[in-house]
């Protein structure tokens, strides 16, 4: 009687390679989702709760463009964040600086354009200020009470998904899809478990069978 013995390989240790590289993949995939998620969250949060007109953000000034004026470095849509400044830092900006201030002095009206030219008058500092895709100059100057921030980088359309996020409806299913996120992650990786065959089983051994069922 001849046998044949044959080796059933571990698909798992095969793979361990990529399963562990997968893993890894995961983790990460989730961390950052993770951080996302509560940055998203707590932006829409905050400046939700800001006054109108003055949206901050973990203490920085956000807005939303709403015009073309400084097109091509800030475009409609755009999500722009300034950088704070104090009462004296207002009073020492230079030409060339992107400044996000008020229409006019308590006004909900923000409007972010460049330094264009700096004027002083009495003690009292002023600014010239110019759209870069406009013609002409703003008609008045801003004084530096007015001035609400620095700009700082813009984040490309980035106002439409603050918007976005502002609704309930929204912001409820991005935490929804989180929740339901973490807890598919411990089902599939049980599924997978139990789809892996266990290690250290020994090898099988068949052996080959005529069609009337006796071992060669």
């Amino acid at each position: 009687m001849e046998l044949t013995a044959t080796t059933r390989l571990d698909p798992a240790g095969t793979h361990n390679g990529w399963h562990r590289a997968l893993r890894a993949l995961s983790t990460v995939a989730v961390a950052g989702l993770c951080v996302v998620t509560a940055l998203a969250v707590v932006t829409a949060i905050a400046t939700r709760l800001s006054p109108r007109g003055q949206d901050t953000a973990f203490g920085y000034p956000v807005m939303t463009v709403v015009s073309g004026s400084m097109t091509p470095v800030i475009g409609t849509g755009d999500l722009i964040v300034d950088n704070p400044v104090s009462a004296t830092q207002a009073s020492h900006l230079r030409v060339g600086q992107i400044i996000s201030f008020r229409a006019a002095p308590g006004s909900q009206r923000v409007f972010t354009h460049r330094i264009v030219a700096v004027q002083v008058s009495r003690g009292q500092v002023s600014y010239i200020t110019k759209g870069d895709a406009n013609n002409a100059a703003d008609v008045s100057a801003r004084p530096a009470s007015d001035v609400l921030g620095v700009f700082s980088f813009a984040i490309p359309r980035g106002g439409y998904v603050l918007a976005a996020l502002h609704r309930p409806i929204v912001l409820g299913l991005l935490l929804a899809s989180f929740v339901l996120w973490m807890l598919a992650r411990p089902l599939i990786g049980f599924g997978i478990r139990r789809r892996q065959p266990e290690r250290g089983q020994p090898p099988q051994i068949t052996a080959p069978t005529n069609p009337n069922g006796v071992h060669v």
